[in-house]
């Protein structure tokens, strides 16, 4: 194909794209509030920009606050390292200086991550598909090494972070894990829900549930629309300690997995805002 033909190729798929999104954002106008999106995974400020044409039901679009470096996604990692600290504490480590950590994924998320465990003198094992991505982690955080994306999660370390896709704790992998506490960023990381959390929890492992862990990002997005700055944002999403907390508690107190105690919490907040 000549190079007129890749321009007009790279054109349409632009324009497929933009199409795509503009045709989200008719579908969330007539949802008429009830659903409000914004930035994920495989996402971008300019496709945010597309879905603003159709309707003011979205967040994160350019010079959004949301959108200016990453601030969402580091709001989501900086939520990750709170839950890794607090989920340290209550196996009685009070710092994470020295100890290991295995990071699954070095995208954004996954990235600022490993920025927070490092400054915090964690041991770093990182990997991630891309390899220049994992290159880019071993130049950037001394000390840190690789593994591979596949077995990572059978790493010998204290803590495993999921921060990639999800469904990677299976009854399969869940036996393989050499953890102590699994706490990451990934959605829907437990491929057998309960059975797996019930497994893990039998085998000491206690597990960070990922909806509770990774909500730093909505956290920002939902204080940002009410006009929140910076600062105040990251207070709040400094507030996942106290709900991860909420949910140990629970999980020890009625004898049941984290899980389990986090869907109970989830559920009982739901039922106060319906009666509200």
């Amino acid at each position: 194909m000549n190079v007129q033909g890749d321009a007009m190729l790279a054109a349409s798929t632009l324009d497929v794209r933009a199409l795509r999104f503009r045709a989200l954002g008719r579908c969330l106008e007539r949802l008429n509030g009830r659903f409000v999106t914004g930035l994920d995974l495989g996402t971008t400020a300019s496709d945010m920009d597309q879905i603003r044409v159709e309707t003011t039901y979205v967040t994160d679009t350019t010079g959004s606050l949301g959108a200016k470096d990453d601030f969402t996604a580091d709001m989501t990692a900086y939520g990750v390292y709170i839950g890794i600290v607090t989920s340290l504490r209550h196996q009685g480590v009070a710092a994470l200086q020295g100890n290991p950590v295995a990071v699954q994924g070095l995208g954004k998320v996954g990235y600022a991550l490993c920025r927070y465990l490092h400054a915090a003198g964690a041991r770093l094992i990182v990997a991630d598909v891309v390899p220049e991505r994992v290159q880019r982690a071993l130049v950037q955080f001394s000390g840190a090494i690789s593994a591979d994306p596949a077995r990572i999660h059978a790493a010998d370390c204290r803590v495993f972070a999921p921060c990639a896709l999800g469904g990677v704790i299976t009854p399969a992998t869940a036996e393989e894990l050499r953890c102590s506490i699994v706490a990451g960023a990934a959605n829907n990381q437990l491929h057998g829900g309960q059975l797996v959390a019930r497994r893990m929890q039998a085998r000491g492992i206690l597990y960070a549930p990922d909806y509770v862990l990774n909500a730093g990002g909505i956290i920002s997005t939902a204080c940002e629309l009410q006009g929140a700055g910076p600062d105040l944002i990251r207070q709040k999403v400094a507030g996942i300690a106290g709900t991860l907390s909420q949910v140990y508690t629970e999980a020890v107190r009625s004898g049941i997995s984290t899980l389990e105690a986090a869907d109970r919490l989830a559920e009982a907040i739901l039922r106060t805002g319906r009666a509200e």
